[in-house]
């Protein structure tokens, strides 16, 4: 007996997690449910009526999400649907705002090994892994706008090596250190620009530079419009400090872009070192920021940053066939991170 069901994906209005959210629904639609996407989960006897069944998709910090937790056990507990907490963490849950019952009634689909690692380590339950996944519609869609999106770039800043960046202002981002790394190799060649996509807040603590470009607008341009932007850059930088799964290297890698990043867990989880370069980190420091996560920062030396952007441009200019293979190997990743694939699994868990 085939089973059609009505999900309803709850999830925040932040970019990132409305991004998957989306894509989980587009998954599900594809394999005849009815997915509804859903910004606050209503009471119990409310989503009954709505849905059959409940994917809800939040960042593992007690701290904010214990209503959403506590939604959550509801669904489960009281009103007797299947539900799913599709979740991330960029680092180890504050202990003390942890609860037994969080311990005994939660359970957790991870994003990520790094993710189910660090949850497993707090106590809690994590039943499965699954990974981010990309939309084939959406690729080849933004790949037919990366020509235009290129010949901008090239008119913006001409003779240059078009690096990336997207990211918001926190200290996980490792925007300072970023800023650090260009000023370095600034003294030595000047023939590239960082362009960096991120938010109004960080013009309060960066200046941009000749070789550094700050457009904030980030969470104010369309999937397609970015994953192009992604696909027109030569390299996609990711300073991060800590991540749960770092979807932009996923799409960055998809779209042919080789992404430069710290040899760290979960980023390489999905990158490669045959595809994208990575340089090494040299230490960790658990910082709380008053968010209920004890964020793992992988420090590095920004001069290691420094230098791997070096090599990146003589790569593209002194070694053109290589830098192609690179981009394509990265291509052919696509079919591992499909979300038809991917998102799939999650049927396993609602259907039966």
């Amino acid at each position: 007996m085939v089973v059609y069901l009505r999900v309803a994906i709850v999830t925040s209005k932040a970019t990132s997690l409305t991004n998957v959210g989306r894509d989980i629904a587009y998954t599900l639609e594809h394999y005849g449910h009815a997915p509804r996407l859903m910004r606050f989960p209503p009471a119990g006897d409310t989503m009954t009526k709505l849905a059959d069944a409940v994917i809800m998709i939040y960042p593992c910090s007690p701290l904010y999400i214990t209503p959403y937790f506590l939604r959550y056990r509801d669904y489960k507990k009281y009103s007797n649907m299947k539900c799913l907490f599709y979740t991330t963490i960029e680092g180890e849950v504050t202990q003390h705002f942890i609860r037994d019952w969080m311990r005994d009634e939660l359970e957790f689909i991870a994003v990520s090994k790094y993710v189910k690692e660090k949850l497993v380590n707090a106590g809690f339950k994590v039943i499965d892994v699954i990974p981010h996944g990309v939309v084939r519609e959406d690729v080849e869609n933004a790949r037919k706008m990366v020509g235009t999106a290129r010949k901008t770039l090239e008119e913006k800043f001409p003779d240059r090596i078009l690096f990336g960046v997207i990211a918001f202002w926190h200290i996980r981002k490792g925007l300072d250190l970023l800023v650090k790394a260009v000023k370095k190799l600034s003294k030595k060649r000047k023939d590239f620009i960082v362009y960096l996509v991120t938010n109004t807040i960080t013009r309060k603590y960066l200046e941009g530079g000749e070789n550094l470009f700050i457009d904030t607008v980030f969470g104010k341009r369309s999937r397609a419009e970015i994953l192009a932007w992604m696909g027109a850059l030569d390299y996609l930088i990711v300073p991060s400090l800590a991540e749960g799964f770092c979807l932009p290297l996923l799409e960055a890698n998809v779209m042919g872009t080789p992404v430069i990043h710290a040899d760290y867990p979960p980023l390489n989880e999905i990158s490669d070192s045959s595809r994208n370069l990575v340089f090494p980190y040299e230490n960790i420091v658990f910082q709380r920021t008053g968010e209920g996560i004890d964020f793992e920062l992988h420090y590095y030396n920004p001069d290691d940053l420094a230098s791997t952007m070096h090599y990146a441009i003589d790569l593209k200019k002194k070694e053109p066939e290589e830098y192609e293979k690179m981009c394509s190997l990265n291509r052919r990743i696509f079919p591992q991170f499909s979300a038809l694939k991917t998102y799939k699994k999650f049927l396993k868990y609602l259907v039966g």
